[in-house]
């Protein structure tokens, strides 16, 4: 390529960097559910949590996208590369692959689920078939191996998701103090903390780590790097409020619709169709709409990940085009389609308790990323300044605190 076409190449790149991949991840089913639910049992209290869960992610991520584009490399790879000679290296390894492998196939049930509930609300047919369906499209995506498709078509849901679930939110907005009183005061109780921890784990996803620095890796490879962390810094930081926002908007949705009219709800079909009447059928197609999206999106990048985290870590090629990471992104894909088959009733208190549980294994994971990459870029001049390690392991530790809080309150302390 001539010198004249590179920085064309180098804008380009820069301006579809990998953020709203993690915001197509992040807001999922799981996220629909829990923030829903949140609206509907506590009003507006647990904004809190969406602003605290932002800002961590995006400290989080940042440090990610960071550790790629140094190391040219995904966080797998780079526990590899700094545990080489630890005796620690194969049960951390053998720890991603089980949390994020299983865990992922279990979470693409979900998001096969509500990616289901959304279409059937607007077409109707079977949920068997409209499973087989998604099933198929998501495989098909995954099996072209072509990065930029894969990302156009993931961006392109994202915003449909979020103009619907905005509109939604923007028909039954409540009073602008108690916004503000949840969004400021935080509030956490023996009642509220299941949803707390669920709120932030929905946010806050590990596997979002594993996806955002093997992508922020193949974005900007060639890329001068001062250059690239400034961007990144900012695509990371954009493309994550957004999503915050999209999760702020539906816990108000749910608030204005459900908690002030003394509503309940238990299934997610049963959403929708709970603000037809109080906030319009259009409100309650766009909800269906946006719960399709955002089902379809996380049922791609869900799969994406897996092989990102499975294949760096036993030391497989980690291009979407190579045969080993497809097979481990259908495998996750078949796994979900015949778990969402063969599941019967509500997927709501799964998708809840998944989300419990991706907030208590996130310091985990978070802890282990943030030794990793201060290990290896240590030397850099592009290292994360102080203050920005000290403020990420301060979400570690108030996460881990909360995780434990609840484990105690579950075994009778």
């Amino acid at each position: 390529m001539s010198d004249a076409a590179q920085p064309t190449r180098s804008r380009f790149r820069l301006a579809s960097g990998p953020g709203l991949l993690v915001t197509a991840a992040f807001i999922g089913p799981g996220t629909v559910v829990t923030a829903s639910r949140a609206g509907t049992e506590f009003g507006c209290s647990l904004l809190w949590t969406v602003l605290f869960a932002v800002i961590g992610t995006i400290l989080l991520q940042s440090m990610a996208a960071r550790l790629g584009i140094l190391t040219g490399s995904g966080l797998s790879e780079a526990i590899r590369e700094s545990l080489k000679n630890s005796p620690w290296l194969r049960p951390m390894l053998g720890l991603v692959v089980l949390a994020i492998g299983f865990g992922n196939a279990a979470y693409q049930t979900g998001n096969l689920t509500g990616a289901v509930v959304g279409v059937s609300s607007l077409f109707g047919g079977s949920a068997e078939a409209w499973t087989a369906v998604l099933g198929i499209v998501t495989t098909l995506i995954i099996a072209t191996g072509r990065d930029r498709l894969l990302q156009r078509v993931l961006v392109c849901l994202v915003v449909m998701l979020s103009i619907a679930f905005l509109y939604t939110a923007a028909t039954g907005l409540p009073s602008l103090d108690r916004v503000a009183a949840g969004l400021f005061v935080p509030r956490v109780t023996s009642d509220n903390l299941t949803l707390v921890l669920a709120m932030i784990g929905t946010t806050i996803v590990p596997y979002n780590l594993f996806l955002h620095a093997s992508r922020s890796a193949s974005t900007w490879k060639g890329v001068p790097k001062h250059d690239a962390i400034r961007h990144a810094r900012w695509d990371t930081a954009i493309s994550i409020a957004l999503g915050g926002l999209v999760t702020a908007a539906i816990l108000l949705t749910a608030s204005g619709a459900f908690y002030d009219q003394g509503i309940r709800w238990n299934t997610p079909d049963q959403i929708a169709a709970g603000l037809r009447p109080t906030l319009g059928a259009v409100s309650g197609h766009a909800f269906a709409i946006g719960l399709f999206c955002a089902g379809l999106t996380s049922a791609v990048t869900a799969p994406l990940a897996t092989a990102y985290a499975v294949c760096g870590c036993l030391g497989w090629p980690t291009k979407p085009s190579s045969k080993a990471f497809r097979a481990i992104a259908i495998s996750v894909i078949a796994a979900g389609v015949t778990a969402a088959m063969m599941m019967q009733g509500s997927p709501v208190f799964t998708i809840v308790v998944a989300q419990v549980t991706n907030g208590m294994l996130l310091p985990i994971v978070a802890a282990l990323m943030l030794v990793v990459i201060q290990k290896r870029t240590a030397a850099s001049s592009l290292a994360m300044s102080p203050a920005g390690v000290y403020a990420a392991w301060t979400v570690v530790a108030l996460v881990s605190l909360l995780g434990l809080w609840r484990v105690l309150a579950a075994l009778g302390f």
